[in-house]
């Protein structure tokens, strides 16, 4: 067991739960840093904690109905298989190259959401939510699993802000949506990561111990607390602050 996962897991639960991302791009600078694995570990580990974090934090939702469910069976069409493809990529690439890359599209993720804010603001006001066509959907769900199973991600930091800013989704409803597609969507990565022998249990084991109560209280008080245009302001800015304790694991 490690002692110094268990605070790491607490952090993390709260805070993916309460945005609705999933876990591993948190976790994956923290335990490089904290625990010091190895970058594939790094990568690698979190993920099968993404499932239980977003299966936890669907569970603290499921009163108030806000998935959209034709959105997330259209994502996880082509986001299942995406994500077996990307996961086995993860084999032919190098550790500390993936680390970047993460910090990388993850800071450019924050920095397009943000600004996306700044110019049009009145996606978030929507009456009438689009419904995006099914090519959209399935492309840009392609796109996003195949990252992320090579990131070694449940996605759920990449779906987030698609759903608001491509499909006008609102942030609440777009984060419980996203947990849904990523709940399912970690399995096979997380299959083909522990089969390539990247998982490290005793971290794995003791961040799951402070997962299970913080993602349930982060996915309980996001949802009361956060309005619309707190979650679009923090959204960005905490995807900015991860990335930049992501490029300092690269180093």
């Amino acid at each position: 067991m490690s002692l110094i996962a268990i605070p790491i897991g607490c952090v993390t639960g709260y805070v993916s739960a309460f945005f609705g991302i999933g876990g591993s791009s948190i976790d994956t600078p923290l335990i490089r840093v904290l625990a010091g694995l190895p970058p594939l570990e790094a990568l690698a580990t979190p993920l099968p904690l993404t499932r239980l974090t977003a299966n936890i934090a669907l569970f603290a939702f499921r009163k108030h109905h806000l998935v959209d469910f034709r959105l997330a069976l259209l994502s996880l069409a082509t986001g299942l298989p995406g994500m077996v493809v990307g996961s086995l990529l993860t084999k032919y690439v190098s550790g500390k190259f993936l680390m970047l890359l993460t910090a990388v599209v993850l800071f450019l993720v924050g920095v397009d959401f943000i600004v996306k804010d700044l110019t049009e603001r009145s996606f978030a006001g929507r009456k009438v939510e689009p419904r995006p066509p099914v090519w959209q959907v399935l492309t840009v769900s392609a796109f996003i699993s195949i990252l992320s199973g090579l990131l070694a991600n449940g996605g759920g930091i990449f779906f987030v802000p698609a759903f608001v800013v491509i499909y006008g989704l609102p942030v609440k409803k777009a984060i419980a949506t996203s947990l849904l597609v990523v709940a399912v969507m970690a399995l096979p990565g997380t299959i083909i990561q522990f089969a390539l022998g990247h998982v490290n249990g005793p971290v794995m084991i003791s961040m799951g111990i402070g997962i299970i109560p913080m993602a349930y209280l982060g996915a309980r008080l996001g949802n009361l607390l956060m309005n619309e245009d707190q979650n679009r302001k923090w959204i960005p800015l905490a995807l900015i602050a991860t990335i930049s304790l992501g490029i300092l694991t690269v180093f």
